[in-house]
C-alpha cells in the first residue's frame, strides 16, 4: 500500500519544496475519508472524477492504480512509477533526491 509509505517522504522532504497529492480513482468519499483518518496522512487526498470528469485517466493518461508522477517546478514529468510494492519507496526517495537537485 503506497500512501503510507509516502507519508515518511513528504515529511522528510517537503520544507525542500517536496509535495504529494493523492487521486483515488475510486471515488468512494467515505471509505478514502476514513482510509485517510487511520493511516494519519497530511498531504492533500483528491478524488478522480468519471466520465468526461475523469482528469488522471484523460489528462495523464493513467490506466492502472496506483501510478506516481515526479513533477517538477515547471510541470514537467521527470520520473513515472506504475505499481508499488514493499521497498519501492527507497526507490522513489532516490528519485525525489534528483529531481530537488536539479
Amino acid at each position: 500500500m503506497e500512501l503510507p509509505r509516502l507519508e515518511p517522504l513528504y515529511q522528510k522532504y517537503r520544507d525542500q519544496g517536496f509535495a504529494v497529492i493523492a487521486i483515488d480513482g475510486m471515488a468512494d468519499t467515505d471509505r478514502a475519508t476514513k482510509f485517510i483518518a487511520e493511516k494519519g496522512l497530511t498531504y492533500p487526498c483528491l478524488e478522480n472524477g468519471e466520465g468526461e470528469g475523469d482528469v488522471v485517466g484523460g489528462t495523464f493518461g493513467v490506466g492502472s492504480y496506483p501510478t506516481s508522477y515526479l513533477v517538477d517546478g515547471q510541470g514537467r514529468v521527470l520520473f513515472v512509477h506504475v505499481g508499488f510494492s514493499e521497498g519501492d519507496e527507497k526507490h522513489l526517495e532516490e528519485e525525489i533526491q534528483k529531481v530537488l537537485a536539479l
